[in-house]
């Protein structure tokens, strides 16, 4: 039904458009989702070449299935670029080829060596020489065989899901084609383009180029959510936590910590492990959220009702700091296609003049006490082992970047865990050890534990963000109100160090 709506023209004027693509551009999350009351529309957007009376000659239309705020044309996984060619000449004139072209380049400047051409693909619309006459109800002029009046060719071409990129070896392998990146902030752009060429005859033969700047984004979906954590979203009740659906959570690496009391009563300290839980499978659709879990419980058996205290003290101020990174690595030359070993090992690679890095701090875990947790059903004590807990989740901010990885960029996620201090409680981090400079720093002679740097990771684990929903099972619910917005003009350029998660862009903290 949706086929035969009359599609809405869009004809660009001399206006620029805005630089950088909205979140919204880029959101496809819920395109063709039977789930979501998102409508799109075939849209038609032109783009002219115009002679010196500012008339218009050559027109390229595009044609291009979005919402109706989309300010240009957008593709994803399967699309073809449909449009036509559409000529109208007042005059007699010697057109010798006719072709569309589709490009991607990689830019980190306007310099030469700042841009890279990964994909082109050539369409050609009509040569003079290929015997093949313009479209019917065309004139031609006679004798010179110029051409004149209105002409239209419709055109197809495949959005390429993949690219090739040789290797120094010369050998090639295949990439899946990346999002387009235009951000604030960074100096690593993906762009592409569809461009119309018109080869004009004459003693000097001349070329005219009419160029639209396409968005296109890849359709990424996560796999099927654990079957327990379906029901869980069907039947709008808080997720089973870990301990019930094992294969539906990834635990990061467990922290050990050693905790006593400032300024109380309390005289005895008490060992604690911590593990962190997000859902599992790690792949998470940007604009839902990544749901967490903390499990806090003491290390050795005990009775001592200080000890247990301080570990639910612990809990409850919220110490551990759960951040979303995301993480974007290229080549100032991206001319420098490495092969997939050397991109896989791209943080190594290169010069500090020929790498860089951008990370940014997207989203900080909401956390709450469950409703029902494991410490609630092992009562005061399972075996002389207390356990303490908390639910919680990030919100993935819907202008966050797909995860991605090519020869000449990489984008990356992770979740990392960190320690807050705090005021009530001496925290003793026992295990990971922190890094020998710090050890160093400690006083000769003293007994006391290291202070270490605010927020230094202790523990951290790999995720993909995905750009569209699963196929099949419900679309994550968060439990708690949507953060706005972050702007993505305040990235950090840093080498291989992530930025200090104790800023101001931490949110919902202790809710």
């Amino acid at each position: 039904m949706m086929e035969r709506t009359p599609p809405r023209y869009s004809t660009l004027t001399l206006t620029p458009l805005p630089v950088y693509p909205t979140a919204g551009e880029l959101d496809i999350s819920t395109l063709g989702d039977p789930r979501s009351r998102d409508r799109t529309s075939l849209q038609a957007f032109e783009f002219c070449i115009e002679n010196g009376n500012n008339q218009a000659w050559a027109t390229l239309r595009l044609m291009s299935r979005v919402p109706a705020s989309l300010q240009r044309p957008r593709y994803t996984s399967g699309d073809s670029i449909e449009g036509s060619v559409i000529l109208d000449l007042k005059r007699p004139q010697t057109i010798t080829s006719i072709a569309v072209l589709l490009r991607g380049k990689m830019i980190t400047s306007s310099l030469s060596e700042g841009s890279h051409l990964f994909l082109e693909v050539t369409h050609p619309v009509w040569d003079s020489t290929s015997g093949v006459p313009p479209p019917g109800g065309s004139k031609v002029s006679s004798p010179s065989g110029k051409l004149q009046g209105q002409y239209s060719w419709p055109f197809s071409i495949p959005f390429p899901t993949e690219f090739q990129d040789a290797s120094p070896g010369g050998s090639s392998q295949k990439y899946p084609t990346p999002q387009t990146v235009l951000a604030r902030g960074i100096n690593a752009n993906i762009a592409y383009e569809v461009v119309l060429k018109i080869t004009t005859g004459g003693l000097i033969g001349s070329k005219h180029r009419a160029t639209a700047t396409v968005i296109y984004v890849p359709r990424i979906r996560p796999p099927p959510i654990s079957p327990l954590r379906t029901g869980a979203y069907l039947n709008s009740s808080y997720l089973v936590g870990p301990e019930e659906d094992p294969t539906g959570w990834r635990a990061l690496t467990p922290m050990k910590f050693r905790l006593s009391a400032k300024g109380t009563s309390f005289s005895s300290s008490v060992d604690v492990e911590c593990t962190v839980f997000v859902a599992n499978p790690t792949v998470y659709t940007r604009g839902t959220v990544i749901p967490c879990y903390l499990v806090c419980k003491n290390d050795t058996s005990s009775s001592d009702g200080d000890a247990v205290a301080l570990l639910h003290a612990f809990t409850e101020q919220k110490r551990i700091s759960l951040v979303h990174y995301q993480k974007v690595q290229y080549h100032q030359d991206p001319r420098q296609a490495l092969s997939s070993k050397q991109a896989s090992n791209i943080k190594i690679k290169g010069s500090k003049a020929e790498r860089a890095n951008n990370s940014e701090e997207c989203g900080v875990a909401v956390w709450w006490t469950p409703s029902a947790s494991l410490a609630d059903r092992l009562g005061s004590g399972h075996e002389g082992v207390h356990y303490s807990c908390l639910e919680g989740e990030i919100h993935l901010d819907v202008g966050d970047l797909p995860s991605c990885e090519t020869p000449f960029l990489q984008v990356s996620h992770s979740v990392s865990a960190s320690l807050k201090a705090s005021e009530i409680l001496n925290i003793e981090v026992l295990f990971p050890l922190p890094p020998p400079e710090v050890i160093s720093r400690r006083p000769s002679g003293s007994k006391a534990p290291a202070e270490l740097p605010s927020q230094r990771i202790l523990s951290s684990l790999p995720v993909k963000i995905a750009t569209a929903n699963a196929i099949e099972g419900p679309i994550p619910a968060p439990f708690t109100p949507r953060p706005p917005s972050k702007k993505k003009d305040a990235w950090s350029v840093q080498e291989f160090q992530y930025k200090d998660p104790g800023g101001s862009g931490i949110i919902f903290m202790g809710r």
